[in-house]
């Protein structure tokens, strides 16, 4: 396994030799996207879903589009390859690339690809997905376009680090009164047999965990979805509540703030929820 290597617009150098210029507008301006997809037993997970995430944070932010998802493809599997991972996550990263100082869009740039491996030691998850954790809640002050992933991710930082410290998994978004999301992950209830969600719209990043649920697994389980906005009071009552994103996959929440749910228990849902996901994960990237 090596852990050094890296991609830089199609090649895959040693992570020491991958240089950016120091006028890269991602570096100056945060002026890129991101896309983050997972790897299980050596395959990606999800790869044309995350892709077509990634395309569209490009072309809402009008950055030109260079390589072909067949490219983006092949970069994976070879990074993959190179480095020896089993399980982990490709981040792969966009800007618009370098360009004299303005902030104003440049007649000419090149947009610069970088794709970083993440390795990841999932084990590390099953306690929290046995035993459930705690949120704390934050004051969403993202901007107002959330469904484009881009490198401006300074609340989420900030709101991440609160959680740290406060000995919490994660801090969950709060706008006008409203539940959306975490820093990393979606937000959903289980409630009188129905799943409950934020609306997928511009104050949500496109989840594909969640779409997963919500097109697959629920109907598998015979439960409805609801996207609808609700607040903590509505949050606090219902019988169970779970996180789920790329990196965390499914992960119950018993506390929210000083207040549990449930009582403070893992309920019956969440880890058929789980076990189903893994399941679907196991099909789509056997072990070899």
């Amino acid at each position: 396994m090596n852990t050094d290597l890296i991609l830089i617009n199609g090649d895959i150098v040693d992570r020491k030799e991958g240089l950016i210029e120091y006028c890269d507008r991602g570096h100056q301006f945060g002026d890129g996207v991101f896309e983050i997809v997972p790897v299980y037993n050596g395959k990606v997970f999800g790869m044309i879903p995350h892709m077509e995430n990634l395309f569209t944070s490009v072309t809402r932010l009008k950055i030109p589009a260079v390589y072909m998802v067949e490219e983006l493809v092949e970069f994976h599997e070879a990074l993959i390859k190179a480095t020896g991972m089993e399980n982990g996550e490709i981040y792969t990263q966009v800007t618009r690339g370098s360009a004299p100082f303005g902030l104003a869009f440049p007649e000419m740039s090149v947009p610069q690809l970088v794709m970083q491996p993440v390795f990841t030691d999932r084990s590390q998850l099953m306690e929290a997905q046995q035993k459930g954790v705690k949120l704390i809640t934050e004051k969403d002050l993202r901007w107002q376009h959330c469904d484009v992933n881009t490198l401006n991710r300074l609340p989420e930082v900030m709101a991440r680090q609160k959680a740290a410290i406060s000995g919490a998994f994660d801090a969950l978004f709060v706008r006008d009164g409203k539940i959306t999301e975490t820093t990393e992950s979606s937000f959903m209830l289980v409630k009188d047999e129905v799943l409950w969600t934020a609306p997928e719209n511009e104050n949500i990043h496109k989840n594909i965990t969640r779409k997963v649920i919500k097109e697959r697994l629920a109907l598998d389980l015979g439960m409805p979805v609801v996207e609808k906005n609700f607040d903590m009071d509505f949050a606090l009552k219902a019988e169970e509540a779970f996180i789920c994103g790329p990196r965390c996959e499914i992960v119950p929440v018993v506390k929210i703030d000083r207040k549990l749910l449930n009582g403070g228990e893992v309920g019956k849902v969440v880890p058929q929820l789980l076990e189903a996901y893994k399941n679907f994960v196991a099909k789509e990237c056997p072990a070899r």
